[in-house]
């Protein structure tokens, strides 16, 4: 997607018939590391190749070389204007709304759960979860004052809001008080580059640079309260020490708030020699690690999505998660339950998944089907269906 500047030609297709033109935001894509961020360029790079002309929107320039799969794309041609650096509360509220009445836009779709309250074209609105006002204690102080004042006012005067699961759609109706009829629940998908590979190869990706054990078990994502981490320490401390298991457990995310409870559990356990964080790793390497962890364990307290879930039963990867949020409809059958509060039950699936390869090989298979439920494709197309019908009520011509 080349981008001319703030303002465009109209597009049209091989027929001389304009295309809907939808506003995008792309301000995930400016933040390092970031599960909207993924949503935002696997969705977008689908729908680049769907026929409307997607026009971006963000404050400054997305990260270099930030897409989604399978795209030589990039959002690298903003005009001045965007390329500074906006506070983006401020951009969004007070200087987008005067470039979208330029844009002539059918539709705007924003990405991570807030929009401008004053919108000249028809707003789409994606919610990933409702953690805000289900666990705050989990989020820090500034991230509540800047995001829970506008997510209500974005979800009452968006056309139509789009879920991640069908347990989000009811918390956002619930809290929010919207039309259940005016959510629709669009699920992702893992990237396509989680598939399963042979250890030899996964071995080979490795290298000698990650010093990463023979037999472990895996967790993915931010290391934060919300994700349950500590009782999971507690679970593995017991098996390890125990001697139930011979595996170690290896960390895959970024340092998140509050997460120094989650190494100071490490000393007080007793457990240096026994977990390992690697940190943010590339993809290549993620896809390595599923493919050579004897399970995903994931038991989170709540998850809009959970999407290293499905990344992992896409891999071929035995999953332990919880069924908390949105984790149970995520999974289906194809996942070894725990109650997450419960150290116990933790530590029960971590025996009984570990130790038994044909449980792990049921679990391999049950994964595989479940995870090709989910496709960036099917979003897409669900998604542009979103956006044609907001955008034919608006001109109140059902035709488009």
């Amino acid at each position: 997607m080349k981008c001319r500047g703030l303002f465009f030609k109209p597009a049209t297709t091989a027929k001389g018939k304009r295309k809907v033109r939808i506003g995008f935001d792309v301000t995930p894509l400016c933040v390092p590391h970031n599960g909207v961020g993924a949503y935002t360029a696997n969705l977008l790079s689908r729908l680049e190749g769907m026929g409307d002309a997607m026009i971006p929107l963000s404050h400054r320039p997305p990260l270099p070389g930030y897409t989604g799969d399978g795209t030589d794309n990039r959002v690298d041609a903003l005009s001045p204007i965007l390329r500074r650096r906006l506070n983006k509360t401020f951009w969004m509220q007070c200087v987008l709304p005067l470039q979208l009445a330029r844009l002539g836009l059918n539709a705007s779709h924003f990405t991570n759960s807030v929009a401008p309250i004053f919108s000249p074209c028809p707003t789409v609105v994606t919610i990933h979860d409702m953690t805000l006002w289900l666990f705050p204690q989990y989020h820090y102080g500034l991230r509540l004052l800047s995001m829970r004042p506008f997510i209500p006012l974005a979800a009452r005067r968006a056309a139509a809001i789009i879920a991640v699961s069908r347990a989000t759609k009811q918390d956002i109706v619930r809290i929010l008080r919207v039309p259940a009829e005016k959510v629709h629940v669009i699920h992702e998908a893992a990237s396509v580059a989680f598939h399963p590979i042979d250890q030899e190869s996964a071995w080979q990706a490795l290298g000698g640079d990650w010093s990463v054990p023979e037999r472990f078990a895996l967790y993915v994502g931010t290391i934060e309260p919300r994700k349950n981490l500590v009782r999971l320490l507690q679970a593995f401390a017991q098996v390890w020490h125990g001697g139930a298991v011979p595996h170690k457990l290896v960390f895959v995310g970024q340092r998140g708030w509050k997460e120094q409870p989650v190494f100071r559990a490490v000393e007080r356990l007793g457990l240096q020699e026994a977990v390992l964080f690697l940190g943010y790793v590339p993809h290549d390497i993620l896809l390595a690690l599923y493919n050579l962890a004897e399970a995903l364990v994931f038991p989170s307290l709540y998850e809009g999505f959970g999407l290293p879930v499905v990344e992992a039963m896409a891999c071929g990867t035995p999953v332990i998660t919880s069924r908390n949020g949105s984790l149970a409809e995520i999974s289906g059958e194809a996942a070894e339950f725990v109650e997450p509060t419960s150290v116990e039950s933790i530590a029960d699936a971590l025996r009984r998944v570990l130790n038994d390869p044909a449980r792990q090989q049921q679990l391999r298979q049950l994964g595989l089907a479940q995870s090709s439920r989910y496709s960036w494709e099917t979003a897409a197309r669900q998604t542009q269906a979103v956006y044609r019908q907001v955008s034919a009520s608006a001109a109140g011509n059902h035709s488009l």
